[in-house]
């Protein structure tokens, strides 16, 4: 999965179920500030479907703080492990955004992510400097409606977007007086669609191969890029969260020299609010 958006699902995931669980505290005269801290642990790396040679996994910290006004910043740190390498440092991101007061039926964020990965990181999505990100979020009984619009900065720009639909079931296991114990879960499909200037610096010039100018005209057209089928589970427990997340990834519109295919893979996560 993507990633600082990983995390940052993760952390709306966890907001959304602690909301429905403690609905009694979710006025807006009780809401207060949130500190987070946590970790990811996901067996593949990929970037919608593109993945890199070594097949590598991730180790994901991350820590953050929203303040109950709506902004909020988080830090990410990217940690590889593959057959050629132990547990690397990779990179990490830094988030600043401000997350939309949310009414009964609408949630929404815009946010910056800054970008830092060592220059011999050879995952697709590091050749990504910046991005710049607005989400929004139709929420009902039935499905719920996401979507999303992002400027990725890197040598030449991209514009992606994204919509998915989701159900979130939660399960209460704890009286509503008695700290909080539910178990969330959230089977999700997203389509991801966009342009790939990232791909020339992501794979050195598509590992090597001369550009023919239907390879640039690909890459600068909005073509669909991946559809991905995830189905998180949360634990929450009092102020720590657990989660388990097997997401099933279908690339889509694979330039000559890109590395994907459909892929399986899943997400492990821990975490505590406070």
């Amino acid at each position: 999965m993507k990633k600082s958006t990983l995390s940052i699902i993760y952390v709306l995931l966890l907001a959304l179920a602690s909301m429905q669980v403690a609905a009694q505290e979710d006025s807006a005269t009780n809401k207060k500030n949130i500190f987070t801290v946590g970790a990811n642990y996901a067996t593949r790396l990929e970037y919608y479907g593109r993945t890199d040679s070594l097949k590598s996994s991730g180790f994901l910290p991350n820590i953050g703080y929203e303040f109950k006004w709506g902004l909020f910043a988080q830090a990410n740190f990217i940690l590889l492990h593959n057959p050629a390498l132990p547990l690397t440092y990779a990179g990490a991101t830094g988030q600043l955004g401000y997350r939309f007061p949310q009414s009964k039926h609408f949630s929404g964020s815009v946010s910056y992510t800054q970008i830092f990965y060592k220059d011999n990181t050879d995952l697709p999505q590091s050749a990504l400097k910046g991005q710049a990100s607005l989400t929004a979020s139709y929420l009902n009984k039935y499905v719920n409606v996401n979507g999303g619009a992002d400027l990725k900065f890197s040598t030449k720009n991209d514009v992606s977007t994204n919509i998915g639909l989701d159900h979130l079931f939660l399960f209460l296991l704890s009286k509503p007086a008695q700290p909080v114990l539910a178990i969330a879960v959230n089977p999700t499909a997203n389509m991801y669609a966009g342009t790939q200037n990232f791909t020339v610096d992501s794979q050195k010039s598509l590992l090597g191969l001369p550009l023919s100018q239907q390879v640039t005209d690909n890459m600068e057209a909005f073509n669909i890029l991946a559809y991905s089928f995830s189905m998180p589970v949360v634990l929450v427990a009092g102020k720590f969260n657990f989660s388990v997340t097997p997401t099933y990834v279908i690339p889509q519109n694979l330039l000559a020299g890109e590395l994907g295919q459909k892929l399986f893979y899943v997400t492990l996560g821990t975490g505590i609010r406070l």
